[in-house]
């Protein structure tokens, strides 16, 4: 079957699906994230062991198992949220939507420099993409790693983008996207993946070093685009999209220590950010995969 036709069936099932009541989708969902949670014993262990890295002793098992049962409910109910929102005129879905802080944004875009949105996999963030101009931006760009799977990546695309957002790929992108924040536009990113210790930086998160892209730190530095930490959460059918105030932005001179401190300071956002709602966060990543370097002990 070629990409085009499965691209077609894929669009035909999420359809149909967006047809069925929220209640019913909601029971799907819950159902589905308890049997990926009995049946995935891979992810199920990662997030437990997140749990305690993250968390160490505050909780008993019983509490990290019931903890990590909600969050593979609340990652499950990305997919059929979306089949709830893909057919939502724009007017009906933004209605779900209250947007706070969105002050911070505006100071920001005034300096004249563009914004980076800092942001991280919680709550839906793929409804985050298509929810945006709800904040008053007709076109923002996000930087995003495209699908493999050719006719998934065709019908996210469209998905995301169906109310004025733009994605750039990130392979690549480096020179668009200073384009973009020298023309004033709005730019949003994530910052919460690990990455080989040849992509990154190693700083703390959660009290542990965890390998962490320094890109973001890079294109500050660069371009002098006031960085602004949101993110989006959710309560049934009602989503909120939260801005946070500006991170200051740290130069010394030493562009490695720069990298460091800036890609540091992001990170302590994103952990703020996480803190305030962990059932929500994405955390069946492992996100302390890389490890530093450890010097082998002499004799």
């Amino acid at each position: 079957m070629s990409n085009d036709r499965i691209f077609r069936f894929l669009k035909l099932m999420v359809t149909l699906m967006g047809r069925l009541p929220w209640t019913v989708l909601k029971f799907f969902s819950n159902l589905f994230g308890l049997i990926w949670y009995k049946a995935d014993k891979r992810h199920r262990a990662v997030v437990l062991e997140n749990i305690k890295l993250a968390y160490p002793g505050r909780f008993s098992l019983a509490e990290s198992e019931r903890m990590a049962i909600r969050i593979f409910k609340n990652t499950a109910g990305i997919l059929f949220e979306v089949i709830w929102a893909y057919k939502k005129p724009r007017d009906e879905l933004f209605a779900h939507f209250t947007v706070k802080g969105a002050g911070y944004l505006e100071n920001a875009r005034k300096k004249g420099r563009g914004v980076i949105l800092l942001t991280c996999h919680m709550g839906n963030f793929e409804l985050l993409v298509a929810a945006l101009p709800k904040a008053g931006l007709k076109k923002p760009y996000g930087i995003y790693r495209k699908f493999d799977f050719k006719p998934l990546e065709r019908l996210m695309r469209e998905m995301r983008q169906r109310f004025g957002a733009i994605l750039i790929p990130m392979r690549g992108a480096s020179e668009k996207i200073d384009a973009i924040l020298r023309e004033g536009e709005v730019m949003g990113t994530l910052l919460d993946q690990n990455v080989d210790w040849y992509k990154g930086v190693f700083v703390d998160f959660f009290g542990r070093p965890a390998c962490t892209n320094s890109g973001l730190a890079k294109l500050a530095l660069r371009s002098g685009s006031p960085v602004i930490p949101m993110y989006t959460v959710r309560k049934d059918r009602s989503f909120f999209i939260e801005f946070l105030p500006e991170i200051p932005l740290c130069e010394t001179g030493d562009t490695i220590k720069d990298i460091e401190i800036n890609t540091q300071n992001y990170t302590s956002a994103v952990e703020s950010m996480v803190r305030r709602y962990p059932d929500q966060y994405f955390w069946v990543h492992n996100r302390w995969k890389t490890k530093p370097y450890c010097p082998y002990p002499r004799a």
